[in-house]
């Protein structure tokens, strides 16, 4: 999984690339207050550091991607954050808020500065692709599906020897599937989806041991909530309403998750 993370603060724009590797930012596009950005420069990359070391990025998504907007007052407290932009994924959005309710209170504002608060949009990302390389790969094998079938085909392939075996992108099989029966090979469509659901099979086991551990050790609602999710993704209905009742049973404050439990009851008497 790789985490992206970026943040806007006013008119400024800080980011972080892949790996948490940091390189020389070009802020001209935003036409950012200089003195703002000098004042804020090292207090930023402490927050953005303190934010991803506090945040749990669910796996279960291709490509991931929502945006919080909060604010901070003197004493670096949050006093609100709602999400901007959503995954259209309930549970992966919850994650970004719960990361920066987790994050706070962040570090005091530099003395320099003699501003209140600030405004902060924060961007978080994740992504299956693991590489640069596999990327264009996944981007290209795309491209030419229903277009050059055989094209697609030899860009997959080398999208797969990219990870060498990863559970964790267990979505290339599928892909290649497609690409197999689309070129009328059958067989070679059949052994690759079911190559597809053995290693997700494996890799949904992955998830819910992880989701299990951080949940016991954590006890919180939102740990108990991705614990939930994490069963319902593996099929595992009766499991997962007992996570999320433990969930309820933390706060009575949010409606979102007795609502789930309720989707939850209705496909489990589904199957």
């Amino acid at each position: 999984m790789v985490k992206i993370f970026c943040v806007l603060i006013c008119a400024c724009c800080f980011a972080a690339l892949p790996l948490y590797a940091y390189a020389p930012q070009d802020y001209s596009q935003y036409h950012p207050n200089q003195q703002l950005q000098n004042d804020f420069s090292e207090y930023m990359a402490v927050l953005q550091e303190k934010i991803q070391r506090s945040w749990n990025p669910p796996d279960f998504m291709e490509d991931g991607h929502a945006m919080v907007m909060f604010k901070i007052n003197r004493q670096g407290e949050v006093l609100d954050a709602n999400i901007i932009e959503s995954s259209r994924n309930p549970v992966y959005d919850e994650s970004t808020i719960e990361a920066i309710k987790k994050s706070s209170p962040f570090n005091k504002f530099p003395a320099a500065t003699s501003k209140d608060s600030l405004t902060i949009k924060y961007s978080f990302d994740t992504s299956y692709v693991k590489t640069d390389k596999m990327k264009e790969y996944v981007r290209k094998a795309d491209t030419f599906f229903n277009v050059n079938n055989d094209t697609a085909l030899a860009y997959i392939n080398l999208a797969i020897n990219e990870v060498q075996g990863d559970i964790g992108s267990y979505f290339l099989y599928g892909k290649r599937s497609k690409i197999k029966r689309a070129l009328g090979d059958v067989e070679g469509a059949k052994q690759d989806l079911d190559e597809c659901k053995r290693l997700k099979a494996k890799f949904d086991q992955k998830r819910i041991n992880s989701s299990k551990l951080i949940a016991e050790m954590e006890k919180t609602p939102f740990s108990y909530y991705y614990l939930a999710y994490s069963y319902e993704i593996a099929g595992d209905y009766e499991h997962a309403l007992e996570a999320i009742d433990k969930a309820i049973s933390l706060t009575e404050l949010n409606n979102q998750y007795k609502r789930y439990k309720q989707e939850l009851i209705a496909k489990k008497q589904g199957t």
